[in-house]
C-alpha cells in the first residue's frame, strides 16, 4: 500500500519508514496557510493518509484542499461550523491508519516532528503521546504572557484531577494508537476537547508519554482563535470529565437510564395526549414556531406528527397541508377537526409509508424526530419525498442533560446537541441551512422541574404562565440568539444535485 505514496522516480532508502500515520486536520477559515500545512504534511514519510474536515469555512478553505491531487488526501465538510471537537469526532470516524495524530491547519506545529512524538508509539512503549511545548529545548516564538500562564493553570488543575504529571495538556500534537481514539467518545464540541481526551484516556488507564516539540504560535491578527470563553469550557470540561466527578455524578444523578427502552407506544400516546392538551394553551409559543418555520415552508407541506392539528390549523392558513401521524386516535382528532376542508389531508402514516405520489415543497416535524429510532433513516426518507431544493423544518428537545423521567415517559428516545443534529442531517444526506437553539427559559424551568424535581413540566399552569411571557422571550432571543435552549430549530434542505 505505501508504495503507492511514493512519487514517480523518486529514490526510497532502505532504512525509511513505512508510511503509518493518519493525520487528522480540522481547519476553519484557513485559506491563507493551509497549502502550505498540507504541503508539510505530505512531506513527511510517515504519513499514509490526511483526513481534512472543514469545518463550514466562509473563505476559500474548502475550495483550496478540493483541489489537492495527492491520493492519501480525503476531504469532509461539516454541514455548518461546530467547532473543533466536533470536526475531530467526524475525522478520528473517517481514519483508518494504526496510528493517528492530530494537527491544526495552522503552522504554529510543525509536521517535521512527526517521528519525535510518534516514537513512543513505534517502540511500543506507548498508547498515546503528547507534545509538550514546555518540555523542551527547542525555539520558541515569544507571545502572549497570560496565554501560557492560563495552559499552565488548566495543565495543573486537569493533573490534579487525572492524577497525571503532563506539562502541556492543552497541545494539539496528540498521538494515539487507532484502538484507543476509536475507545473513547468524544462529547466536547470546541476547544473542551483537549481536557475530555486527557480525563477520559486517564480513566480508561492507557500508557501516557510526552516528548517536546517546538512552537510557532500565532497572533490573533494573524488567526488565532481560541479565547477566554475557551478557557472558562476547558474548566468546565476538566471538572465534567474527571474520574472523581464521574463518580460523583453517579451517585446524584437521578435522571433515568438513557439506554432504558422509551415508555410502550399506547402509555406513550396517552401521555402524550394528556400534554398535546395541556399545550393547547401555548398560543403565542405555537405562533412562535411557527413564525420561525414560514420563511422555509412552500406551498404543499408535509407535516409529520401533527397530533391534535394544533400547527395544522396555523399552516393551512397559506399551504396545502397533508397531515400525517401514526396514532388512530389523533387521527381521528385531525379527520373531525378538518373534515370537509379541501386544503387538509390526513394519512394515517410515518416517514417510510407516506404516498410517494405527490412531491412536497417542504416538510415540518415539531417535537416528533426524537420519538423515531432511526433518525437519520426518517429524514432521508422525507427528503426523498421533497422537490429538489425542498426545505424539511424540525423542532426537538435540546440537550442530553435535560433528559428526565417524564422524557422517557412520553417517548423521547433522545434529546439533541446542535452538533449532533446537524451530523444527523448529514448522514441522511441533506444540506443543514440554519441550527439554533430556543427558549432559554424553558430549559432552566425544564431541568428544575423535570429534571430535579421530577415533576411534569407540562402541567396547564405553567404552560399558561409560560405562554404570558413568550413575547418578551422572542424579542430578546431574536436580537440575541442564545447559546441553550429547551428546544433546538433545524432546517434542512433537499440538495439540488
Amino acid at each position: 500500500m505505501s508504495a503507492s505514496y511514493v512519487p514517480a522516480g523518486a529514490s526510497v532508502p532502505s532504512d525509511a519508514p513505512e508510511p503509518c500515520l493518519g493525520v487528522v486536520m480540522p481547519c476553519f477559515n484557513e485559506a491563507a496557510t493551509i497549502k502550505v500545512i498540507v504541503d508539510s504534511v505530505l512531506d513527511s514519510p510517515l504519513v499514509r493518509e490526511l483526513v481534512i474536515v472543514d469545518d463550514g469555512s466562509t473563505d476559500d478553505t474548502l475550495q483550496t484542499v478540493l483541489g489537492i491531487s495527492d491520493p492519501r488526501v480525503r476531504v469532509f465538510a461539516q454541514p455548518i461550523n461546530l467547532g473543533k471537537g466536533a470536526a475531530l469526532r467526524r475525522g478520528f470516524r473517517e481514519v483508518q491508519s494504526p496510528y493517528v495524530i492530530v494537527q491544526d491547519a495552522d503552522l504554529e506545529y510543525d509536521p517535521s516532528e512527526y517521528p519525535t512524538v510518534l516514537q513512543p508509539l513505534l517502540d511500543g512503549e506507548a498508547d498515546v503521546v503528547y507534545g509538550s511545548r514546555f518540555f523542551s529545548g527547542h525555539a520558541h516564538r515569544v507571545i502572549y504572557y497570560w496565554h501560557s500562564v492560563g495552559n499552565r493553570f488548566l495543565t495543573t488543575t486537569s493533573n490534579m484531577f487525572t492524577n497525571l504529571n503532563l506539562t502541556d495538556m492543552e497541545t494539539c500534537y496528540k498521538a494515539f494508537r487507532l484502538e484507543v481514539i476509536r475507545s473513547v467518545e468524544i462529547q466536547e464540541d470546541r476547544f473542551g476537547f483537549e481536557p475530555e481526551i486527557t480525563a477520559k484516556i486517564a480513566r480508561q488507564g492507557w500508557r501516557i508519554y510526552e516528548v517536546g516539540i517546538s512552537y510557532n504560535g500565532r497572533t490573533y491578527a494573524e488567526g488565532k482563535k481560541i479565547g477566554w470563553r475557551d478557557g472558562v469550557r476547558a474548566v468546565y470540561g476538566v471538572l465534567r470529565y474527571s474520574p472523581l466527578w464521574s463518580r460523583v455524578r453517579e451517585r446524584i444523578d437521578r435522571a433515568p437510564d438513557r439506554n432504558l427502552p422509551p415508555a410502550h407506544f399506547d402509555d406513550a400516546d396517552a401521555e402524550l395526549s394528556t400534554v398535546l392538551e395541556s399545550l393547547e394553551g401555548a398560543e403565542r409559543y405555537a405562533d412562535w414556531i411557527l413564525a420561525l418555520a414560514e420563511p422555509h415552508l412552500g406551498s404543499r407541506v408535509l407535516e409529520i406528527g401533527a397530533g391534535h392539528g394544533e400547527m395544522t390549523q396555523r399552516l393551512v392558513r397559506g399551504h396545502e397541508v397533508t397531515a400525517t401521524d401514526l396514532s388512530p386516535r389523533c387521527i381521528e382528532e385531525l379527520r373531525a377537526r378538518f373534515a370537509g376542508d379541501p386544503r387538509v389531508r390526513v394519512e394515517l402514516a410515518d416517514a417510510g409509508s407516506i404516498d410517494q405520489g405527490t412531491q412536497y415543497d417542504s416538510a415540518i416535524l415539531i417535537n416528533v424526530l426524537e420519538h423515531i429510532e432511526d433518525d437519520v433513516s426518517a429524514l432521508r426518507d422525507i427528503g426523498a419525498r421533497l422537490r429538489p431544493g425542498g426545505r424539511i423544518v424540525i423542532f426537538v428537545p435540546a440537550f442530553e442533560g435535560l433528559y428526565s423521567e417524564f422524557d422517557r415517559r412520553v417517548g423521547h428516545r433522545r434529546r439533541y446537541r446542535r452538533s449532533h443534529l446537524a451530523e444527523v442531517v448529514d448522514r441522511a444526506g441533506l444540506g443543514v441551512v440554519e441550527a439554533r437553539y430556543v427558549n432559554s427559559l424553558g430549559a432552566i424551568a425544564w431541568w428544575t422541574f423535570a429534571r430535579q424535581l421530577g415533576q411534569v413540566p407540562t402541567q396547564q399552569w405553567s404552560v399558561r404562565l409560560f405562554d404570558r411571557v413568550v413575547p418578551t422571550l422572542r424579542k430578546i432571543e431574536s436580537e440575541h440568539p442564545p447559546r441553550f435552549g429547551q428546544s433546538l430549530f433545524c432546517v434542512a434542505e433537499r440538495k439540488a444535485h
